[in-house]
Formats: C-alpha cells, sequence, structure tokens
C-alpha cells in the first residue's frame, strides 16, 4: 500500500508538472501571388510594321494600313494615342521641304490629322478585338518628285 501511495503521489507530480510546463506558440501565415499587369498590341500593325503603298494608295482615296487591337489582364479603360513624326505628312526622303500633302489616320471611329493631332481613342475595356486601321490621303499633284515620300505614325496604349 505504501508503495501505491508513491505510485499515486508520483503520478499526480507528474500529471500537475507537465500542465505547469506546458507551453503553446502560434502563427498566422498570409499568402500572395501577384501577377503584373499588361497591355498588348495586337493584330497586323503590332510590333514595329511596315504599310508599303503604292502611289494610287496615297491619291485622294482611303486605304487600309492594317489591323489593330489590344489584350490586357487588367479592368477598366485603355487609352491608345496617336503621334506622327511628320506631322501627318509624307515627306521626301532626301528633301524633307517635298512632301505628299497631309493626310489623316483613323481608327476606331478616331481620326488624327495635322489639323486635329491628339485625339484619343479611350476603350471602355483592354481587351478589343483587331479592327481596320485607315489613312486619308487628299489628291496628288499633277507631278510627283521621284523619291520614297514616308512618315510613322506612333500608337501607344495605356490602361486606366
Amino acid at each position: 500500500m505504501k508503495f501505491t501511495k508513491h505510485l499515486i503521489a508520483s503520478a499526480v507530480l507528474l500529471a500537475t508538472s507537465s500542465i505547469a510546463i506546458a507551453a503553446t506558440d502560434s502563427t498566422t501565415i498570409e499568402i500572395n501571388v501577384t501577377k503584373d499587369a499588361y497591355v498588348n498590341l495586337v493584330g497586323s500593325l503590332s510590333g514595329n510594321a511596315v504599310a508599303p503603298l503604292a502611289l494610287a494608295d496615297v491619291n485622294d482615296t482611303t486605304t487600309t494600313l492594317g489591323t489593330l487591337g489590344f489584350e490586357s489582364n487588367t479592368t477598366g479603360s485603355c487609352t491608345v494615342t496617336f503621334a506622327s513624326a511628320n506631322n501627318y505628312k509624307l515627306v521626301h526622303a532626301t528633301d524633307g521641304a517635298l512632301n505628299l500633302g497631309d493626310y489623316s489616320i483613323t481608327y476606331a471611329g478616331v481620326t488624327n490629322s495635322a489639323a486635329s493631332a491628339g485625339n484619343n481613342y479611350v476603350a471602355a475595356t483592354c481587351n478589343e478585338a483587331a479592327a481596320n486601321m485607315t489613312m486619308t490621303s487628299p489628291a496628288l499633284p499633277a507631278v510627283v518628285i521621284a523619291g520614297t515620300y514616308s512618315d510613322t505614325i506612333t500608337v501607344e496604349i495605356a490602361t486606366q
């Protein structure tokens, strides 16, 4: 019986001592995944496109230069801006004083020309299928001096 009392006392001591030395710790872990936003121009005019035209394509006519659209993984609207290196004139490669007159470009119902430069196209979403971009040119003079006439249009899209 004496042994049983020691055994019970030891068990009680062990049980109470383990409760007394018990400790806990906890942490919270927040998991985040980030995907960078992007917006891309798509269509035949995306990238560094070249639109080679014949003289007949720029003589009092409207010509399709190609297609342009955009895709994005953002919400909200996008703004498309247009800028011309030669103020919407096809300028002679070796004689900058020679040009084929003012022309205009139209995309998604927005027209830009020397007289109306700075018109932006604001799209409700940043995902739009490729659509035609056109160029409207005036009548050419009776004599066009030989050479290459060119301009560079810069198209930029920005998410809002």
